[in-house]
């Protein structure tokens, strides 16, 4: 996970442009194929969790290493829209079909204890090599030009090929998941278990408001508050520094706690770090402005670090062996549904009503907050404690 987030992160704090640079395509043509390409790579995300549970999960999750691999490598020679919808469709379907075949992944290799502690090591692996990746990539183009960007496609490639690796060797193998003695109900099943699916709901509402930093914050900072366009990068490295530093520490302060009571508690920081966002609006431009939008970063990262290991656990622990690939991306749906709503959505609310973004996020984590409590009730007890 490490080496594959290594790679990412040469190229995803500069998506759009390193695409641009790569092709030579106009930025417009760019856009309008990565939003085209990403809405038919949402069908890789169902069809990711039939194969694992036909397979396994090891072997999906190198198939979506071997796939974004190859599509790197296959960047430089792309010139016109089409071969460029065609390759990041690709692309796409890997990213959509990584998320379930990881989370399945990890719970296969914890089955017998420890998977909040080694969600929570993913998670500090990934938040650094991001970081370390994001300095790689500042170097490769400050030192190589418009060169280093074709070298940041291959070394990403070369980094899902060494994931690959990792995953094949010997120690890489987790026991076969058990077989059931009657074909499993598919997605039907999984539609059918209202608790598992009174969750999903839940973990929309925090889908939602973990996308503000990268979507809806900077819209906000910088239409509606004036702030500095250079503030979003101090912010995005606070938090991403922060969330490695403190996830393990955070997972063992929640070990004796019921990960929905644990989901539930970071609704309620969630909720006053979006009033500590809209707040920033009363106070002046400058420094009292921006030291408000720090501390509401501050208590926003807290919040994402009591929700994402205790989520990701759940959900996990909820699912049977079975069909846990079909139940694991039902839930990375949430990601997908609100990496489409988000964008539109967050930019007319930043445009008419900026207030009434937070207002928005603060009620529906209110109504999540509110229904992890009874849906408790309604889950396995050994889905939830640690």
């Amino acid at each position: 996970m490490f080496v594959d987030a290594l790679g990412s992160g040469l190229y995803m704090p500069m998506t759009l442009l390193f695409i641009q640079q790569v092709t030579g395509l106009p930025g417009t043509t760019v856009g309008l194929g990565m939003t085209l390409a990403a809405t038919l790579g949402l069908a890789a995300n169902p069809l990711a969790g039939v194969l694992i549970d036909r397979f396994d999960a090891r072997s999906v999750l190198v198939g979506t290493y071997v796939i974004r691999a190859l599509g790197f490598a296959l960047y430089p020679l792309v010139d016109a829209f089409g071969p460029l919808i065609a390759l990041a469709a690709v692309i796409s379907a890997g990213d959509r079909a990584y998320y379930p075949a990881a989370g399945s992944y990890v719970a296969a290799l914890t089955e017998s204890g420890g998977r909040d502690r080694l969600y929570a090591l993913q998670a500090t692996a990934r938040n650094v090599a991001f970081g370390l990746g994001g300095l790689l990539s500042a170097s490769a183009v400050s030192m190589a030009g418009p060169t280093g960007f074709t070298l940041i496609a291959f070394l990403n490639a070369v980094s899902f090929v060494l994931a690959s690796v990792c995953l094949l060797l010997p120690g890489g193998r987790v026991p076969a998941a058990p077989r059931p003695g009657k074909k499993p109900g598919g997605y039907r099943q999984v539609l059918s278990d209202r608790p598992f699916m009174g969750i999903v709901a839940v973990e929309q509402a925090f889908t939602l408001t973990r996308l503000i930093l990268s979507v809806g914050l900077p819209l906000y900072a910088v239409s509606a508050l004036e702030a500095p366009p250079a503030l979003l990068g101090i912010l995005y490295t606070l938090n991403t520094l922060l969330v490695a530093a403190g996830q393990l520490l955070i997972r063992r302060l929640q070990r004796r706690t019921r990960r929905t009571h644990a989901m539930a508690l970071a609704a309620v920081v969630f909720i006053l770090s979006c009033a500590l966002y809209a707040a920033a609006a009363l106070f002046p431009s400058g420094p009292p402005r921006i030291a408000v939008l720090v501390a509401a970063t501050l208590v926003f990262t807290l919040a994402e670090l009591m929700h994402a290991t205790p989520a990701a656990a759940l959900a996990a622990s909820i699912a049977p062996p079975t069909l846990r690939g079909r139940y694991l991306a039902v839930h990375q749906m949430t990601w997908s549904i609100g990496q489409v709503i988000a964008p539109a959505g967050f930019s007319v609310l930043v445009a008419t009503a900026p207030m009434g973004l937070w207002a928005m996020l603060a009620v529906l984590l209110g109504f999540a907050c509110g229904a992890l409590l009874p849906l408790s009730r309604r889950l396995p007890a050994s889905a939830l404690r640690p």
